[in-house]
């Protein structure tokens, strides 16, 4: 039976005021199933008690002959459990825009879950006010064109001018959480400055190496920036799992299955001091 491991993270904001907040976050399942209905993963959740659970795309696999149904069926048990928000990743996306080329109907499925209560964006805004506490989710859905192997669009990435355009600009109160799928353009999203970023898509570089990191990305960099795990810039966290599934190379090196755990803890400035504080 395929196996994960739960990676946790701590990330302390002053964008909480009261209250901690854990987020689940899944990535790059494919289709993929653990045992029995993904039941090893939804009991780990169970252990979590998330608030909320984040889905950085590719929850299904873009491929003839695949069905919509395991994904379908695995948010509806992940509902049991907490608020589901969910953002599509270069699968979900090329599914939408090529109808003809795959026997499931993804504009059927998509229907299906948002009715079901997932809040699936695709470049919008959702805000949540969770124990209190303010919390907004932008969904990014880049242009095809930068999903394209080998293209000029790939290799020079969106700017910040269209980042801001497709999806608008943080929220000043509150937490800014960014679902955005693949981690090629972590510098244009540290930019556009979320409190925390959460990406996917190159399965941790495949190939894991000691010093080196990822050795290859889906799209065949060797190397890849921003491959695996967490990365911050002035405050800011970008946080890349090496996700739950894979297809076409069903292949993992030092680089197990992840579901990750986001832990936000709020921290507050003592009064007439420059020091703060973390609750």
């Amino acid at each position: 039976m395929k196996k994960f491991v739960t990676t946790k993270y701590e990330i302390k904001t002053n964008q909480l005021h009261h209250r901690s907040l854990t987020f689940a976050g899944i990535t790059d399942l494919h289709n993929v199933r653990y045992g029995s209905d993904n039941q090893p993963v939804l009991q780990a959740m169970k252990k979590i008690r998330p608030d909320a659970i984040l889905i950085a795309g590719d929850l299904v696999l873009g491929k003839k002959g695949e069905s919509l149904e395991p994904a379908r069926q695995f948010l509806q048990e992940l509902l049991c459990l907490a608020p589901v928000i969910y953002a599509p990743g270069n699968h979900e996306q090329r599914m939408k825009l090529f109808p003809d080329s795959y026997d499931a109907s993804f504009s059927q499925y998509r229907r299906q879950i948002r009715k079901m209560g997932v809040i699936y964006l695709e470049n919008e805004e959702f805000q949540m006010e969770i124990k209190g506490e303010t919390v907004h989710f932008f969904g990014l859905e880049l242009p095809y064109r930068y999903y394209m192997k080998g293209s000029e669009a790939a290799r020079k990435g969106p700017d910040l001018q269209e980042l801001n355009g497709l999806i608008g600009k943080p929220e000043k109160e509150g937490l800014n959480i960014l679902l955005a799928h693949t981690p090629r353009f972590g510098k244009v999203y540290f930019q556009w400055g979320a409190d925390l970023t959460l990406s996917g898509h190159y399965h941790g570089g495949v190939m894991r190496l000691p010093l080196v990191g990822g050795v290859l990305s889906p799209d065949f960099v060797l190397f890849p920036s921003y491959s695996y795990g967490r990365f911050q810039k002035e405050g800011k966290n970008l946080i890349v799992s090496s996700g739950l599934g894979e297809h076409t190379l069903p292949l993992r090196i030092f680089n197990p299955r992840e579901l990750t755990v986001l832990s936000f803890v709020p921290e507050k400035k003592r009064k007439g001091t420059g020091i703060w504080e973390f609750l």
